[in-house]
């Protein structure tokens, strides 16, 4: 009798199990016979290929998903080309869900989708038209700032893939490195005044010793607010933080620096995108992505004169209604912003009529 029920219940496990593996399979490998798993699907790939955007969104440490903590991104043009071919493969897979099929919610869903995989996958021609190292929101000033900001320390593990992304830097560097030598290749440098900025930036940021550095420094201030961390375990932490920021932080940022040293003879004080092999058609793309906008550049630099001339001719109207007749309107425009008629008086009811 019991034999009978643990064989039904042994058939029963093995059936589920079976089901779920071609379940997985089905939704990790190839196209999901749900459209809504196939958007999930499309959005946990580049969460879980980036475990940088994985740490900052916060999402799956509640279920205790939390070894991406210790991981950076893949930086190297290996990485780049996957997601290129991913991006392309995602786009067929989502064409081949029939509109007719799909409700409201969903075709909008599907066109919204369709737009961002089509516009990544035709960027894979303009992949190395930018500067992965720059003064701005590059991949040197952006790491410190993760890691103090972005980088949770709650607990002893938090700590520990704390360091292990310090340690983890010289590759991730040494992939932009491999980058950068690819846009070196193709002729793409930054402008002269980013290589003197950056390498300013990244020397200053090495010039000091370890315990000062923002990444020690940080880490120190967070670590004391964990209850369950003793002295002892600071200590120690404290230590590992700044013996591998002395020895596998600084020498990663020392090999960008002699790179960039290496080739300021070769760049040039020209700084606009049209500098690059195919800078009208690269442009012409950027556009597109960032507006959705099917105008040529030209049509919009000459919307952009059209509206100016429209609204400083209803601003020329204005003010010469009002005494300033002949008057430049910048010169009368920052008059004006001084002018005690237009402001409110600095105190309480002044804040009161201006929220008025």
């Amino acid at each position: 009798m019991f034999k009978r029920i643990f064989k039904c219940l042994g058939a029963i496990i093995t059936v589920v199990a079976i089901a779920i593996a071609v379940f997985l399979v089905n939704l990790i490998w190839f196209r999901p016979w749900s459209l809504n798993l196939f958007y999930e699907k499309v959005f946990a790939e580049i969460l879980f290929d980036h475990p940088e955007i994985l740490t900052t969104l916060g999402l799956v440490e509640q279920f205790g998903i939390t070894g991406h903590n210790g991981k950076l991104d893949d930086e190297s043009p290996a990485h780049q080309q996957r997601e290129f071919d991913r991006w392309k493969r995602d786009l067929a897979q989502l064409r081949q869900y029939p509109l007719d099929r799909q409700s409201s919610s969903q075709k909008l869903s599907t066109h919204v989708l369709d737009w961002f995989l089509q516009i990544q996958a035709e960027g894979e021609k303009w992949q190395w038209h930018d500067y992965p190292v720059n003064q701005l929101f590059g991949v040197q000033n952006q790491f410190p700032s993760f890691m103090a900001n972005t980088h949770r320390l709650l607990n002893r593990k938090d700590c520990d893939y704390y360091v292990m992304r310090l340690d983890a830097l010289q590759k991730k560097f040494d992939q932009t490195l491999d980058g950068l030598k690819v846009r070196e290749q193709k002729q793409i440098l930054p402008p002269r005044f980013v290589v003197e900025e950056v390498i300013k930036e990244m020397t200053e940021f090495i010039g000091k010793p370890a315990s000062e550095n923002i990444l020690a420094t940080s880490f120190k201030s967070r670590a004391a607010k964990i209850e369950k961390l003793s002295e002892a375990d600071r200590t120690e932490l404290q230590a590992r933080v700044e013996s591998a920021i002395t020895n596998k932080v600084y020498p990663a940022y020392q090999k960008l620096i002699d790179y960039f040293q290496a080739i300021l003879s070769k760049t040039t004080t020209d700084d606009g995108v049209w500098k690059l092999p195919d800078g009208d058609a690269f442009y012409a793309y950027k556009l597109h992505e960032n507006t959705t906008t099917k105008l040529k550049p030209d049509e919009v630099h000459e919307l952009g004169l059209r509206e100016v001339a429209r609204i400083e001719g209803e601003m020329r109207a204005i003010l010469d209604a009002n005494g300033f007749a002949g008057q430049p309107i910048g010169e009368t425009m920052d008059k004006l912003t001084k002018d005690q008629r237009f402001l409110y008086p600095n105190d309480d009811k002044g804040r009161s009529d201006a929220l008025a």
